[in-house]
């Protein structure tokens, strides 16, 4: 993950979504371009971790087959 994501990623969790929009956004220096990007890679991060972490027995397999 990047150093930009890891940041994004650890801003503090916010009842006011317009705050914590505008908490990443500072952190982001304004762009909301960058700001889309890392929370995108954070997201992506968390879930390449999530994914290493569950059971392959609680996957189902071949559902569409």
């Amino acid at each position: 993950m990047s150093r930009l994501a890891e940041r994004i990623t650890d801003l503090s969790l916010k009842d006011d979504l317009q705050e914590a929009i505008d908490d990443a956004l500072r952190t982001c220096g304004g762009d909301p371009r960058t700001a889309i990007g890392a929370l995108i890679l954070g997201q992506r991060s968390l879930q390449e971790a999530y994914a290493d972490r569950i059971s392959a027995g609680y996957v189902r397999r071949d559902l569409f087959k």
